[in-house]
Formats: C-alpha cells, sequence, structure tokens
C-alpha cells in the first residue's frame, strides 16, 4: 500500500476538495465526488478531471483511480447521495437546482453531455459503415 510523504499529504490537504488526509488515505468532499460524477458522465478523462480538481496526477497510481472511480460511480448510482469521510451513514444528499445560476450550469452541463453523446453516435455510426463496407468487399 502507498504511503503519503509529509509534503504530499500537506499538498493534498491545500486542495478545498479533500476533507481530510492520512499517511495511508486521502478522503475527498461530497462536492469532489459531485463534480468528478458529472464530469466523468460527461465523457473526461479520470486522470484528466483529476487534474482539473487541482491534484497533482502524480499523487495517483493508476489502480487508485480506477477505486476513486467505481466508489464515485457506486454512490451516484445508489440515488443516496455521496458520502464524505469514514462514516458512511453520514450522506450528502444529491444538490437540488435552486438558483438561477445552477440551472444555467446544469443546463450547459447537460448540453456538453448530449454534444458529446452525438459526436459518440456519429462515430459509431461510421464504424459500422466501415466494417459493412469491408465484409462487403471482403
Amino acid at each position: 500500500m502507498r504511503e503519503y510523504t509529509v509534503n504530499q499529504m500537506k499538498q493534498l490537504k491545500e486542495n478545498k476538495y479533500t476533507l481530510n488526509v492520512t499517511k495511508n488515505k486521502l478522503y475527498f468532499t461530497a462536492r469532489f465526488k459531485e463534480d468528478f460524477w458529472i464530469r466523468y458522465q460527461a465523457g473526461d478523462a479520470p486522470r484528466k478531471i483529476i487534474a482539473d480538481l487541482g491534484y497533482d496526477t502524480k499523487l495517483f497510481q493508476q489502480k487508485q483511480i480506477d477505486s476513486i472511480v467505481q466508489r464515485v460511480k457506486k454512490q451516484a448510482l445508489s440515488g443516496d447521495g455521496f458520502t464524505e469521510g469514514e462514516n458512511r451513514t453520514k450522506r450528502v444528499p444529491m444538490k437540488r437546482i435552486n438558483s438561477n445560476h445552477e440551472k444555467e450550469v446544469s443546463l450547459d452541463q447537460m448540453q456538453h453531455e448530449l454534444l458529446y453523446l452525438r459526436q459518440e453516435v456519429e462515430f459509431l455510426k461510421k464504424i459500422i459503415k466501415a466494417d459493412n463496407s469491408k465484409q462487403k468487399d471482403g
């Protein structure tokens, strides 16, 4: 198991998305998990999301990144909201959209996801078309 150095722990604690850090474990805020999940659903790569949220990706091994994805995904799909810290019963409910600014941000995120999914569908169509023409020629 990887251990963080004193300097690495200090660096991680300075990030607003860090709830707590010990030499063996990093605890994220519910806000981190929510922001991570939204961007992950929009198609961003986990390593890029982590970097964009202010973390040095050199501090994360691939196994740790995969674990973050799985934990965030599990909590998001549970419908109970995201947890913070060790207390598994402490849940932060999914944020309700209240203000106009939050509605605009949410709308922007949905539009981004829609555009991404449309691009993905077009790409898949091209792959299928190329595969079909390859089978006809072969």
